[in-house]
């Protein structure tokens, strides 16, 4: 859903939304941008512009909460960055890649026609989160895309403002296969890092079809070994489709042969939009299918020591023996349940399904109710 304010015709900002008056006054004392909602007007500071508020757009601020991290477009439109209620935080650095995944939820459109934020932008959105965050993601596109030096800029003002959260960098690995750059890269530091890589393919034709990006495997391959060899902590990602569905199983002895010091591997469910949903004949398969052709790959890596989870899997889809494995993955706005969901005595941990795969096509749930259900 579009969120925007029709009267604001001004500069670009990013701001930290706030009720009161009392929690307005400590943000700036610490130099935050505030945006103020009070009296069904919102006040943006230090420079203390004003603008009024339809009821509908009141309604718009009533979703927010005090410490939410938000951006004004010139135009008026409203993205939040942070949000205090589902925890989530996280910058996107550039929406370019140089791999374009045929399964892959971003759209051509969207990688090539996006210019995302410039450095002083993002560099103020991670100013503006708390320090005390848990978590915090950077992601893309292809984060490293943004520039070597940029990258790096972003990484270091990451650590420096959010010195105890855990990262996460969402990549494709392929630049930090890069000998001289991943040398550059690993000066900084590591503490509370983790580098999350795809893996889609046990060979390179297979992997390098689904990218469809020449050389990406070799350099995926280098990437991982690159990060492993370093001490980062590593996590694989396995995104599961009808292209790889017959090739689980030798992603996961690859795995196992190359790189048994990875810290967990992730089976991943596909989100119907952008290039997954302009090539839905050649990749869709159900979250039971997707499951069951991964099983034999999950007790392998478990068998050999290795951490599993399952992202995008609702409960109802996987057998109960590997509920314990199945991760609430899906960001709430991104996240929908069915009406039956309510019977359901796992919906509250429960990952849901995908707007964008519901819009899409309507998978059957089965709401568990009771211990033999």
């Amino acid at each position: 859903m579009v969120r925007y304010i029709s009267e604001y015709k001004s500069k670009y900002r990013i701001f930290i939304f706030s009720t009161k008056e009392i929690y307005t006054k400590e943000l700036l004392n610490k130099q935050k941008n505030v945006g103020e909602f009070i009296n069904n007007k919102i006040v943006f500071y230090p420079d203390g512009e004003t603008v009024k508020l339809s009821p509908k757009e009141i309604k718009i601020m009533d979703e927010f909460c005090d410490g939410d991290v938000l951006e004004i477009s010139e135009t008026g439109i409203i993205y939040r960055w942070y949000s205090v209620i589902e925890g989530d935080a996280g910058i996107a650095t550039t929406p370019k890649c140089n791999s374009n995944c045929i399964m892959c939820p971003a759209s051509d459109g969207e990688r090539s026609h996006n210019t995302g934020l410039s450095l002083e932008q993002l560099e103020t959105v991670i100013k503006h989160m708390p320090e005390d965050l848990w978590y915090f993601t950077i992601t893309g596109g292809e984060p490293t895309l943004i520039g070597e030096d940029n990258f790096i800029e972003i990484y270091r003002t990451v650590k420096e403002h959010l010195p105890n959260t855990n990262i996460l960098l969402l990549t494709n690995g392929r630049t930090l296969g890069n000998y001289s750059f991943f040398e550059k890269f690993k000066k900084e530091n590591m503490k509370n890092l983790r580098i999350a890589i795809p893996i889609h393919g046990s060979i390179a034709s297979k992997h390098d079809y689904i990218t469809q990006a020449k050389g990406g495997f070799e350099q995926t391959i280098r990437g991982l070994t690159n990060i492993i060899n370093a001490n980062i902590e590593t996590e694989i990602r396995i995104v599961v489709s009808k292209l790889n569905e017959d090739d689980i199983l030798d992603i996961a002895k690859l795995i196992v042969a190359k790189f048994k010091r990875v810290r967990v591997v992730h089976f991943v469910g596909l989100e119907m939009r952008g290039n997954c949903a302009a090539n839905a004949d050649k990749v869709v398969i159900s979250y039971e299918e997707a499951f069951s052709k991964s099983k034999k790959a999950i007790q392998l890596l478990m068998i050999n020591g290795i951490d599993v989870a399952l992202y995008n899997f609702p409960y109802c889809m996987i057998e109960r023996g590997y509920w314990s494995l199945a991760k609430k993955s899906i960001s709430s706005y991104k996240a929908e349940y069915y009406v039956e969901c309510d019977k359901c005595k796992m919906k509250s941990m429960c990952c849901g399904i995908f707007t964008a795969t519901r819009n899409f096509y309507k998978p059957r749930v089965y709401p568990i109710k009771g211990d033999n259900e």
